[in-house]
Formats: C-alpha cells, structure tokens, sequence
C-alpha cells in the first residue's frame, strides 16, 4: 500500500481553503468598484455576498449526496477546475445577472471542495493528526481574510476589479496543481440520506445551537459586507490606507480565533453570552466612533476581534447536541456550523443591503449590535437548556444503575 504523504496532503488543502476563501471574500473590498461597473446599487451589489453565502449553505449538502457515486480525488480536481473557470467568467461578467449566477455556481463548488477535503483528511489521516489537520485547513479561510482579501482590494483598485478574480483564478491553477500530486486516488464518496440527515434539524436545541452561529455571523456580516462604502462614506478613510486597514482586520480576525478557542474550555455557552454582549456594546460605540477616523478604525478593530469568538464554541455545542440524539449524526453535525455561519452571512448581509438602501449607511452599526443581541439571547436560552439538562441526565443515570 503506497504511504499517504499527509503533510503535502493537508498543505494542499490548506492552500485550497485560502484560494476558496479568498474567491468568498475578495468581492467585500471590491463592493464598491462592482456597483459603478455594473452600474446596480451598493446594497443590490451587496446581494452578490448573499447570494455567495445561500447557495453555499443550501447547495454544499445536495450537491455532496449527488456526486456520492464518483471519487473523491477527481471530484475535488473538476470541483477545483470549475472554480477556475467561474472566476474567469466572474471577471467577464458585464451585468448583474451573469455576476450572480457566477457566484451562486462558485459558492456550491467551494462548499463541495472544503467538504471533500475534510473528509479526505477524516479517512486517511492518522487520528493523533485529524484535530490539528483540520484546524489548519480551516485556518486557510482566516489567512484569505489576512492576506486575500487586502491582495485583492489592492489588485483591483490599481488595476480593475476584474484584475483580482483573475488572480483567484491563477491561484486555483497552483491548488489544482498541488492537489494533483498528493490526493490518493481510488478514494470513494460513501452514499447517505440527506433526509435522515436534515432530520437533525428537527431537534429544538440543535436548531437553537444552530442559531447561535446564524446570528453570530449576521452581526458581523450585516456591516462587514458594506465595510469598503463604510470607510469611504462613514470614517472618511483614504483610499490608499484601505488595503492596510483590511490587512489589519484580518489579523484581528485569527486574534479573534485564538480567544474563541479559550472561550470553548468550561462553561463556554456561559462565557459566550457575555462576548455577545460585549459585541453588541463595540458596535454601539463604533457609532459614534466611525466619525473620528482614528477612533473609527480602532473599533473597527475591536469588531473583528469579536468577529471569530463563537466558531469553536458552536462547533463543539452542535457536536455535542448531535451526539446525545444519535452516534451516528457526529460527521453530518460537524458540518452544520459552516452551514450556519454562511446562512448568517446571506441573512446579515441581506438585512444590511436593506438598512442601507432605507436608512444610509450609518445605520448599520445599531443593526450589526440588534443581531449580536439575538446572538445573546439564543445562547442564553441554549446554556439554560443545557444547563436544565444535566440534572434530568444524572437523573436517569442513576436510574438505571440502581435499577
């Protein structure tokens, strides 16, 4: 049996999560550039996010039951292949609608990239290294934030937008490349019941863990989505300090990580609420910051480093939940919070393209602190659900041992 060089394996697939979240992303720091090119509104061109994040959410898990039949490393090859090309004709699109369909087609091949890659990793992997494998995959998303999209922003404001979905092309070249090589062949995708498996959904706490992260994410989106119109209109930032300040919120975003992860070791439902809280106040006082350009960038700062703190705590709460109702339910509920989290982002960003299209841009600071505050109260009634649920568990334990 040839060995599995799971270095180059999860290297690969670190490198394709940058390219797949630098193709999400990069569009946030283009908004405004879109919006004059295809001559449509900043809160229509904001649907461009939205719709990315929609299809995402609800093609990923049809598309990975259809493609059940077919290998897994030419899968996640074609996957990469047509990825290339709808940026290509991203870059080529001269209307809105073309634009649209585009992303929406881009967003389902990218949920079908990562999810393969996960399972890859989950298969062939040693389990000592599954855990750490996977957060480096993962953690290629947060490099896109670091370092794709500020690349991007900068790459179509000195040529044109269409320069930086060219560049994500190129970039996918190179992940196709790399995958080539290490991907073993021959590995085949297992058949399920996306039935059986939605069916998780029908759960009261896992819907309510699966809110957590919906509303988490919308917070940070409904204003993230418009943060390029915000810095130009709001804070009054320079169009050549724009690229540094992304930079800067990107950093703050594997910041933000880093605490998440301190937040999920005990009572990390109960510390969650009160980071919400806390998020919601940032975004109050951002405000009456935005204003002051220094002021306004520091807390534009803060937010993001508010933005990542509920993905492990969530994660792990789904995880949990999925558990206590069925063994079997573990690899679909680990899935579950990137669904929430890009259904948070379509939601966030929707509802912001409406308080801007009604109420200006200035409004979105209140709406981002609303949401974070329906964060806060879904986790507050979540920890008091578990919380309720581990006398009635211990209960019944004993039970059945005197029994």
């Amino acid at each position: 049996m040839k060995t599995v060089n799971e270095r180059g394996l999860v290297f690969a697939f670190t490198f394709m999560a940058f390219v797949l979240g630098t193709t999400e992303y990069i569009i946030v720091g283009l908004l405004s550039e879109i919006a004059a090119s295809l001559q449509i509104t900043l809160a229509v061109a904001g649907s461009l996010v939205s719709g990315f994040a929609i299809a995402y959410a609800a093609g990923t898990p049809v598309l990975m039951v259809l493609i059940a039949r077919f290998p897994k490393k030419q899968t996640i090859l074609a996957a990469i292949c047509l990825i290339i090309l709808f940026n290509l004709l991203s870059a080529a699109s001269g209307t809105y609608g073309m634009m649209l369909f585009t992303r929406v087609v881009t967003a389902v091949l990218c949920g079908l990239a990562i999810s393969l890659s996960l399972s890859v990793v989950s298969e062939i992997v040693t389990p000592a290294r599954q855990g750490r494998s996977v957060s480096y995959i993962l953690g290629g998303f947060g490099v896109a934030n670091v370092l794709g999209v500020p690349v991007g922003t900068f790459v179509g404001q000195h040529f044109e937008w269409q320069a930086a979905f060219i560049l994500t092309a190129l970039l996918g070249g190179l992940a196709f490349v790399f995958n080539l090589f290490v991907i073993p062949a021959h590995l085949q995708n297992r058949k399920g019941s996306l039935k059986k498996q939605l069916s998780l959904l029908t759960n009261g706490r896992i819907l309510l863990a699966f809110l957590i992260p919906v509303f988490g994410t919308g917070a940070v989106f409904s204003i993230y989505t418009y943060i390029r119109p915000v810095m130009d209109k709001v804070m009054s930032i320079p169009v050549t300090s724009v690229s540094w300040i992304l930079l800067g919120y990107g950093l703050a975003t594997i910041f933000s990580t880093w605490i998440g992860g301190r937040i999920a070791s005990g009572n990390a439902l109960g510390k969650l609420r009160i980071a919400f809280l806390i998020q919601m106040g940032v975004y109050i006082l951002f405000f009456f910051a935005a204003p002051v350009p220094v002021l306004g960038v520091i807390f534009l700062i803060l937010s993001a480093c508010m933005s990542n703190i509920l993905n492990v705590t969530a994660q792990l709460y789904l995880i949990e939940l999925a558990v206590e109702q069925s063994a079997e339910a573990r690899d679909f509920a680990a899935s579950l919070n990137p669904v929430a989290a890009n259904t948070g982002i379509a939601g966030g960003s929707a509802i912001g393209g409406f308080v801007v299209a009604t109420s200006g841009l200035s409004a979105l600071f209140w709406t981002a602190a609303a949401i974070a505050l329906a964060a806060f109260a879904v986790t507050a009634i979540s920890y008091r659900l578990k919380r309720r649920s581990k006398p009635l568990l211990m209960h019944e334990e004993a039970g059945q041992v005197s029994a």
